[in-house]
């Protein structure tokens, strides 16, 4: 008896710690809706270019993550020339705000165009809601592949009361640098929200102690 009570509350508390909540969602289908929802674009090359700064893909260049799932420009994309002929690129893309209470775990997609004499540098990292990449708490320097979309993964622990932001930076010489693209991005928390269950926890927690009352009528 005891040991199937033991078993059916074992259950019902491993699945529910599986439910991680989604902090942020973004496939960068309208890159121009972007700063409404929240998202800080900010070309800070020296000097700057005749291109903005981060703009919606170019799918001649290279096509979407999820392409056909998605349309082929549905990403976000920086390009060398963001700075003038010369210059150094400072390119900077930053996410809405999202709660670190519960600790977030991020995965986010980069690709650069395949010629072979460029590299992309871009910079990424996370921080306490600022959008000056100086204030990265943590980051990392990547030249994005020239072969294909490679998954990057990012792990920010909790932080009680903080909310932050991720961070991404096209940088580099304007001469040696081409084109780069930002795709599929997902923020998940790290560990399972604490207070009230999610439904689907609820559910499952009901259905172990479901099995076990009827356990307890078979003895």
């Amino acid at each position: 008896m005891i040991k199937k009570l033991m078993l059916a509350l074992a259950f019902a508390s491993a699945m529910g710690g599986a439910q991680a909540a989604v902090l942020l969602s973004e496939d960068f289908e309208d890159v121009s809706a972007l700063p409404g929802q929240g998202w800080v674009l900010n070309n800070a090359s020296t000097p700057p270019g005749v291109a903005p700064g981060w703009v919606q893909g170019n799918p001649d260049v290279f096509p979407a993550q999820r392409f056909p799932d998605e349309p082929a420009n549905a990403y976000i994309a920086s390009s060398f020339e963001s700075a003038a002929p010369g210059g150094q690129l400072n390119d900077q893309l930053f996410t809405p705000l999202f709660s670190l209470e519960n600790g977030a775990i991020a995965t986010f997609w980069l690709r650069g165009a395949p010629e072979v004499e460029f590299n992309d540098i871009v910079i990424y990292g996370y921080t306490e809601g600022s959008t000056d990449p100086a204030d990265f708490i943590e980051s990392m320097t990547v030249t994005a592949p020239k072969d294909g979309w490679r998954m990057y993964t990012l792990t920010i622990n909790p932080m009680e009361g903080i909310s932050g932001r991720l961070g991404f930076v096209h940088t580099g010489a304007e001469a040696s640098s081409n084109y780069v693209g930002l795709d599929t991005l997902r923020v998940n928390t790290l560990r399972e929200p604490t207070g009230v269950p999610e439904p689907a926890s609820l559910l499952i927690f009901g259905l172990g102690m479901a099995g076990l009352a009827a356990a307890r009528r078979r003895h």
